[in-house]
């Protein structure tokens, strides 16, 4: 049910120049990352990009004023990380926009040639990876604009819900809630400065959560679209010989060149997409890994409030649910790229001549060519770096549980 709703609202934002990517790329647009508008328009939004840039710069100020106060400052450190990784996303994104217009272009360019071309299982093949890569994007917006909203409404929420809490805001003892820790050049905890700050706090998120879920799924609708494309290639080498007896030997020819063109094509666009999402994504995954450690010392800190300790653990989900995000869809093109080639032997082979089987054995030693996205020059996105990046973590917490219990331990000894 949920699916069908899904799908039947993404019609909405189809567009018939790019079948998979239309959506994508509408909500790309509406956030100033895909530039196609005035130079006036994409000026004001690299404005608003810049703004948000900083924006960072201030929570950095602020980093250093706290640095005294452990909880606060790591509270402080956990956002402004996440805000460095939304920030680099959003700039490379418009750096790199000639580049990622090539791959989208490329992208929606063979998807309607192969409309009126792929058989009846190739098209379901086509029809099934589109599908998931919609449920996938919706999904995903969604979880990204809930976890918006409760970032916003929690300090609130604790305010009007809390009579404690706000006995100690009204004698001063506590300051006025807030959602970011930024500086300011005016006060911020009192009027009028405290409602700006807050407005300021508001837009940033709005701005950097729209960032985040945008370009995250896109990314992942491109790692969809080349899982797809590998099983369709898969399915043309299986079909080659396909009313071989029928048909003249040139058109099997023909076939056999359309799969090394197919091919050609997936590896020249995924290799220009990893280019554009690999820095990204180093960047991410050393945020992520000390982020990590991070959410573990104010997790297991005596002086952490258990408000504190559930948005530790909010936050951590939300930074892992990103990463297993990558590393999953990355890992499916690793796993769907080793099968493409069985296609070939999968096929009726033995019906070609000698000129046919040796075009065959080419095409399968070309085949076996692996895709793999990196993060960087020193990891694979795949669920074995997923994996790693959890083993340390659950080794660090290990650890800092039993340190916390070895002074305990010598005082009953």
């Amino acid at each position: 049910m949920i699916v069908q709703k899904i799908i039947s609202f993404s019609k909405i934002l189809e567009d018939p120049k790019h079948p998979l990517l239309g959506p994508n790329l509408k909500g790309l647009y509406v956030y100033g990352l895909w530039q196609s508008g005035s130079k006036f328009r994409n000026s004001c939004y690299n404005f608003i990009h810049f703004c948000a840039f900083l924006f960072v710069i201030s929570q950095l100020i602020e980093l250093w004023v706290i640095r005294r106060n452990l909880l606060e400052a790591l509270h402080n450190l956990s956002l402004t990380a996440l805000g460095m990784v939304c920030i680099f996303k959003a700039v490379s994104y418009v750096i790199w926009q000639s580049d990622w217009k090539e791959l989208v272009e490329g992208i929606s360019a063979e998807e309607i040639t192969q409309k009126d071309k792929l058989n009846d299982t190739c098209a379901k093949l086509k029809q099934n990876y589109t599908n998931y890569a919609r449920i996938v994007t919706y999904l995903y917006w969604n979880v990204v604009v809930s976890t918006n909203v409760t970032m916003v409404s929690a300090p609130f929420l604790k305010y009007a819900t809390t009579s404690e809490y706000r006995e100690q805001i009204s004698n001063g003892t506590e300051p006025l809630p807030q959602i970011f820790s930024s500086w300011f050049p005016f006060d911020k905890t009192t009027m009028p400065g405290y409602s700006v700050a807050i407005f300021v706090h508001i837009l940033i998120n709005i701005h950097g959560g729209g960032v985040i879920a945008l370009y995250d799924s896109n990314a992942v609708a491109v790692m969809v679209f080349i899982k797809g494309q590998l099983a369709i290639l898969r399915e043309k080498c299986q079909n080659l010989f396909d009313d071989y007896g029928e048909l003249d030997r040139q058109i099997t020819l023909d076939r056999i060149k359309e799969c090394h063109r197919h091919h050609n094509f997936i590896l020249r666009h995924s290799t220009l997409f990893n280019s554009l999402l690999s820095p990204v994504m180093f960047l991410y995954v050393l945020v992520c890994s000390g982020m990590i450690c991070c959410s573990v010392v104010q997790f297991t800190s005596d002086e952490a409030t258990a408000a504190q300790k559930i948005w530790v653990l909010q936050y951590t989900t939300a930074l892992v649910s990103q990463l297993f995000l990558y590393c999953w869809h990355s890992n499916e093109v690793v796993v769907e790229c080793q099968h493409v080639d069985g296609g070939v032997y999968n096929s009726e082979w033995w019906k070609g001549d000698v000129r046919i089987r040796k075009q065959l054995a080419m095409l399968g030693g070309k085949l076996t060519h692996g895709i793999a996205f990196s993060a960087g020059p020193f990891t694979t996105l795949c669920l074995p770096t997923f994996i790693d990046v959890g083993s340390k973590t659950k080794y660090y917490l290990v650890t800092k549980i039993k340190d916390k219990k070895k002074p305990n331990a010598l005082c009953y000894g």
